[in-house]
This record gives C-alpha cells, structure tokens and sequence, in this order.
C-alpha cells in the first residue's frame, strides 16, 4: 500500500500553482487565437488561490483543503474556468472522507469522484477541444496505473500532456472558440493546456 500525505499533497498544490502562474502570458496567447485572450488571467486567479490554500497549515485534513480550493475556484469571475475547476476541486473533497492521508486506492477514488462530478455540470467531450481532452485521460491514467501514487500521477500528467497536444488537431466545438470553426486548428486548446501544467506540477511536486 503506498500513502499519499497531508504536507505532500500541499506541496504537490504548491508545485502546480507556481507552473500554473509562470504560465499565466503563454496561456493567454493560446486563448487569443480562437477566444477572448483571458484564460490565463483566470487561471492566474485559480494559481493564486492553490498557493493560498496549500499554504495554509491550519487546514487539519485533506477534504477540507480541497473543498476551500473548490469554493474559492468558484467564485473566480473571468469566464468558465473558475466554476469548472472549482467542480474538479469539489468533487476531489467529495471523493474523500475527513483524513490526511491517502491510500494508492482513495486515490484513484479521489479523482473518479472529480470526474463524475464535472459529468454533472459539463456536457464536453473527448475530441471537443476543452479541458476535457487533458483531464479525462489523466483520470484514466491515474485509474489504470498501478504503483506508487508518484507512478500514478507521471502517468497522469504523460496522459494530459499528450492529451493537451493533440488538441492543436482539433476544431473547438465548445464556447466563444466554436466560432471561429477551423481557425482554431492548428493551435492547442488553452483549457487543455492549462489542464495539463497541472497535471505536471502535481507530479513534479510528489518528487520534490
């Protein structure tokens, strides 16, 4: 059985906010193409308030960690990012019960329950060019790999990266980018993207 812990689980957030905010000019260059060049300027707000929340040590346990991120995810006003992240952060504290640990197991449990639960709130799928296309195959990665939970989350974010990329083969079917059609081939999704710096930060953060 491999455990995942509190102090590791805030400094793998950590990790992945730093990246997240590094990120903030590329990611609205990406949205500028085929949306409205904010993107980054929410995902910049999301960074912020990771870094907040995995910082604060007076948190006792993980649900309440991730459900704080969640609520303050889904106040971010800057377009559709906010509510969505703020789901995948909520249904992460729902898939777990008051703790500071994780098993490999609750694990995997933790990211399923985030995934049925952003099911609930957004109809995209696979191939849609969105976040999906880099979330939903690291959740599979994370519930396909055996291991240590730092095997499982390289996987992940191998998963979300490729998933990311593939994007720029894709025609935006979902928000302001539909509508420029088969202008926005050629270039990645920024949701995916940003999607995928997370993924990479949480696991460059397990090793730190």
């Amino acid at each position: 059985m491999y455990v995942l812990t509190l102090p590791v689980l805030r400094k793998m957030l950590h990790t992945a906010a730093v990246d997240l905010k590094e990120n903030v000019n590329y990611l609205c260059e990406l949205d500028g193409v085929a949306g409205d060049g904010d993107h980054g300027i929410a995902i910049g707000h999301i960074a912020d308030i990771l870094r907040t929340h995995a910082d604060d040590i007076t948190v006792a346990t993980m649900n309440l960690l991730l459900e704080g991120i969640g609520d303050a995810c889904m106040a971010v006003n800057a377009g559709s990012s906010g509510p969505l992240w703020g789901t995948i952060f909520a249904g992460m504290a729902d898939g777990i019960d008051d703790q500071q640990e994780l098993t490999d197991i609750e694990f995997k449990r933790m990211f399923a329950q985030a995934k049925e639960d952003f099911m609930d709130v957004s109809k995209a799928k696979e191939g849609d060019k969105t976040l999906v296309d880099a979330f939903y195959p690291a959740v599979a990665a994370i519930a396909e790999t055996e291991g240590s939970i730092e095997t499982i989350l390289a996987a992940a974010a191998e998963a979300a990266q490729k998933g990311a990329d593939a994007t720029a083969d894709m025609v935006a079917k979902f928000g302001r980018a539909k509508n420029v059609g088969e202008r926005s081939l050629g270039h990645k999704d920024p949701g995916a993207v940003s999607m995928a710096i997370f993924f990479a930060g949480l696991a460059k953060g397990i090793k730190a």
